[in-house]
């Protein structure tokens, strides 16, 4: 695919991303895509690394996600940047905590690898440090 067409596919998947939607979000993952959370996350016990399978993806990034943040949320794309084969996006999550209710504003970035006009891996990175306090705070807040 082109360039301009992998970053349609970023601008969208953050797009739906905000929306929860996650029939479109199954779409645009190859079956077989695998997603990096930070090692952190796994040693935490909120994701295995990788996480494999398009329907898997679709289903954390929509229904698990919904643990950890209100269904009230927006990605801000900062930077973008894409060619045939890989992208990278900085974003800004804003949304609150579910547990608590707690503003919750974090910037991410994301290195995508596309294959057949579809994203076949992510490796997400963020602040996990920041997030973690406000995760713990919130989760003493009940």
């Amino acid at each position: 695919m082109s360039a301009t067409t992998n970053r349609q596919l970023i601008e969208e998947h953050f797009a739906a991303k905000g929306r929860l939607d996650r029939s479109v979000l199954e779409t645009e993952f190859t079956e077989d895509a695998r997603w990096w959370p930070p090692v952190s996350g796994a040693q935490r016990g909120l994701a295995v690394r990788p996480v494999e399978g398009g329907p898997k993806l679709a289903e954390m990034l929509t229904t698990l996600s919904l643990r950890l943040y209100a269904p009230e949320r927006s990605w801000t794309i900062e930077l973008l940047t894409a060619d045939e084969h890989a992208g990278a996006a900085q974003v800004r999550l804003s949304t609150s905590l579910a547990t608590s209710g707690d503003a919750y504003e974090n910037v991410y970035v994301y290195f995508f690898r596309f294959r057949d006009g579809k994203i076949a891996e992510v490796w997400e990175h963020l602040d996990t440090a920041y997030a973690f306090a406000l995760f713990d705070r919130a989760l003493g807040q009940q």
